[in-house]
């Protein structure tokens, strides 16, 4: 019960933002100012999105890991004995193919003909299973082999499979055992990743009650029951009658950059269960007044910025894909300023406008290509990147210095 547990007093903070804006107008760095300036390390859990991410790389998932292995003491144990002990690790596990995996491994020399070789067929019957998994035992006996033999084994250990918890988990375990402490989950680029694929049911979890409780819980799958059962003890408001909800202390905060083409939109339903805060582009922002230089002349930052949004508005009609103002972090000479700035702008505004709306123009408005910018004749580059400004109206400066 959510009356059970002191929390933080987080009322100040929303339970889940994403914070939202163009490419490099600083969303990271309003989070880690404004809202983790003074949060130890040890509460803050980070993560980044990408198209290949899912439920096993946000929550958990088993996998293979050292394992000492079993050697007898004493007595060996007999055919009977090693049945019931099978059968024994079998009716307490929940995942039971997994249990015969790490019995076998643990217990490989009574497989392998080391202390015995006995026949799969008749041990599993023995234990009271079906014939069938002594083909799964067959697989683990050769796979030992092959490690063994490759060298992936030294004298005294073996492989086993457990759950290794991933950054929600850990998040999740360390905010139910200290309630009284704010405990935040940071979710880079949240719209790279199939957001359905990875919270999977955990999405009905992002509804929180006035208490800041999940007003919904969800059964927790075997695997991860018994991960949180282990860590916090059956009897825990995380954990209790093998669900999963997310406390008043948990806190979920992430970024969406605009400009970013989703191979998986979100859809409203996960939408509307976030608090939503637009970060703005900031021309006048002291930390951003860059200088940008090009052979001789040199050209503000924040001049150019306005001039080219203006442009990317034109042809995009969206502010979406604009140049945020720390979309560089420091002054900048030719090359970054090709290699980045130039480069987005061409592949996310103007190739697909050549010939039409692009605004690659020089300064007698003479359109040319990214590829244009690597030319052999020595100054052509500097020559267009010169001509570009002249062709958006950016005024040059004098005296600037940069640092590439």
């Amino acid at each position: 019960m959510a009356s059970e547990l002191k929390v933080a007093d987080n009322q100040t903070f929303p339970y889940q933002v994403i914070y939202f804006g163009s490419p490099g107008t600083g969303k990271s760095h309003h989070i880690k100012e404004n809202v983790l300036k003074d949060v130890d390390e040890r509460f803050i859990f980070r993560t980044t999105f990408h198209p290949d991410s899912d439920y096993s790389s946000f929550v958990g998932t088993y996998k293979p890991v050292s394992l000492k292995t079993f050697r007898p003491t004493g007595n060996v144990m007999t055919r009977q004995e090693l049945a019931n002990e099978l059968k024994r690790w079998y009716e307490e596990s929940d995942v039971k193919v997994t249990a015969l995996n790490t019995f076998v491994f643990r217990y490989i020399d009574y497989f392998n003909g080391v202390i015995a070789n006995y026949n799969k067929k008749d041990f599993f019957a023995e234990a009271g299973l079906s014939e069938t998994y002594s083909a799964e035992a067959n697989k683990i006996v050769n796979l030992h082999r092959w490690l063994d033999e490759n060298g992936y084994l030294n004298a005294d250990e073996s492989i086993s499979y457990r759950f290794v918890p991933q950054v929600f988990t850990d998040a999740y375990v360390k905010s139910w055992l200290n309630p009284e402490k704010d405990i935040f989950l940071v979710i880079e680029e949240i719209n790279r990743g199939n957001c359905a694929q990875i919270f999977g049911d955990l999405f009905q979890l992002l509804d929180r009650g006035e208490d800041g409780f999940s007003e919904y819980s969800v059964n927790a799958d075997s695997a991860l029951k018994a991960h949180l059962e282990e860590r916090l003890g059956s009897g825990n408001g995380g954990i209790r009658n093998g669900r999963l909800r997310l406390p008043a202390n948990l806190h979920i905060v992430a970024t969406m950059n605009t400009s970013d083409q989703s191979l998986f939109p979100m859809d409203s339903a996960f939408k509307r269960r976030w608090e939503w805060e637009y970060i703005p582009i900031d021309y006048s922002s002291p930390e951003s007044r860059f200088v940008i230089t090009l052979g001789e002349r040199s050209y503000l930052w924040t001049d150019f910025l306005h001039a080219v949004n203006r442009r990317i508005k034109e042809v995009s009609e969206s502010e979406d894909k604009q140049l945020g103002n720390f979309f560089i972090k420091n002054d900048i000479g030719e090359s970054i300023f090709k290699n980045k700035v130039m480069f987005y702008l061409w592949s996310e505004i103007c190739k697909e406008e050549y010939g039409h709306k692009s605004f690659f123009k020089d300064a007698d408005g003479k359109e040319f290509s990214f590829n244009d910018l690597y030319s052999d004749q020595e100054g052509r580059s500097a020559t267009l990147l010169r001509g570009f400004m002249e062709y958006l109206n950016v005024t040059p400066i004098s005296g600037a210095a940069t640092q590439e």
